[in-house]
């Protein structure tokens, strides 16, 4: 490593969602060199999955896409993807940074993004950036929009990497880019700074009859839904039976301001992010949709996010301050009862799909980044 004394001129930027990559296009343009160090096989992050982005209901695809090209092929960008951060010495302005770049089993400069790969791979396995709503093959691109937009081979499902049999991607790939002896790689880079831009996690909410009933469904899974780009090309269907709701209800803070799980804050984005769903979620649909979205305090932080508010009321979203009590499934049905407070009285509804607002954490791997 250099002299403590000696600063250095890159920077490392951890985590490649839209704050890492608007980070790395600010220092790239002012003359920095980057490092991006991303651990799944594109970056994007959260901002990917999303169908729409609040008060202003744009593209969220159109606003990020045009960032992620611009930092691939940035001449002050150097992207790691599928690599995670081992140890960190050195001091301000001079780090020594190990990162473990895992193997992608696809070269990918050789990669063409044809997809044969993925149409003849036998082995299936829950779609992660669908939230497990649909399939991938062991040979994946993350999303449609990737970048870098190169397929991938999941060592844990792959039946060639695990079992030594099949292999039948290699054998039909027409850029002779799989590459099965493809081993990780441990990378030493200096650096002046680093930063964190590790985004969050969302809140486990098992204890919402998440497991158990099909039709309560997590505030990422029904963006999936909505979306164009996801399982369902963007019709509005409930999990259990594709049908196209009638009625949907949002629960707000669940895993947010709850002193019980050591969980008091507020997660700040959830108000306005189930605001939008249900505004959204009543364009979509082909005949006239009740909203409701259960409440204890309608926080709607940032500019023009109450007048996003005052719309959507006046769009026939309904807003009801209360606490939830019990989900239940109607006997016989897929339908949900939900049973909450309301002015001092019980009261109960029926829906066909309830929303968890679910809250946002940091991760364990984080916490742990942060110590090195």
């Amino acid at each position: 490593m250099k002299k403590a004394k000696d600063k250095i001129g890159a920077v490392m930027v951890i985590g490649g969602g839209v704050a890492g990559v608007q980070a790395c296009l600010d220092l790239a343009d002012i003359g920095y060199y980057v490092y991006l160090v991303e651990n799944s096989s594109a970056i994007g992050g959260r901002m990917a999955q999303l169908d729409k982005i609040f008060p202003t209901n744009d593209c969220a695809m159109c606003i990020l896409s045009p960032k992620l090209v611009e930092c691939s092929r940035h001449p002050n960008i150097k992207i790691f993807t599928l690599s995670k951060v081992k140890e960190v010495i050195g001091e301000e302005g001079n780090f020594e940074v190990k990162i473990s770049q895992y193997p992608r089993y696809i070269d990918i400069n050789k990669c063409i993004a044809c997809g044969i790969c993925a149409s003849i791979c036998p082995k299936k396995v829950k779609d992660e950036f669908n939230q497990g709503l649909n399939f991938r093959k062991a040979a994946y691109i993350k999303y449609p929009q990737a970048v870098p937009l190169k397929y991938a081979i999941d060592p844990n499902v792959c039946i060639k990497i695990r079992r030594n049999r099949c292999g039948a991607c290699e054998k039909k790939c027409p850029a002779k880019a799989i590459d099965f002896n493809d081993k990780k790689k441990e990378i030493i880079l200096n650096v002046g700074s680093i930063i964190l831009a590790t985004g969050f996690v969302l809140y486990n909410p098992n204890n919402y009859e998440y497991l158990n009933f099909p039709n309560v469904i997590t505030s990422i899974e029904f963006e999936r839904i909505l979306s164009a780009s996801g399982p369902h090309k963007g019709h509005m269907v409930r999990p259990s039976d594709k049908k196209e709701p009638d009625k949907i209800a949002w629960i707000q803070c669940v895993g947010s301001r709850n002193i019980k799980e050591d969980k008091g804050y507020c997660s700040t984005v959830c108000c306005a992010h189930a605001i939008k769903q249900a505004i959204i979620a009543k364009e979509h649909s082909k005949k006239p949709l009740d909203t409701a979205i259960f409440f204890m305090d309608m926080r709607t932080y940032g500019k023009g996010f109450e007048k996003y508010y005052d719309m959507a009321r006046e769009e026939g979203v309904r807003f009801i301050r209360s606490r939830i009590h019990t989900i239940e499934r109607i006997h016989g049905k897929e339908d949900l009862q939900i049973k909450y407070i309301q002015e001092g009285k019980i009261k109960t509804e029926i829906f066909d799909m309830v929303i968890l607002s679910v809250g946002l954490e940091i991760s364990k791997d984080v916490i742990e980044l942060a110590n090195k």
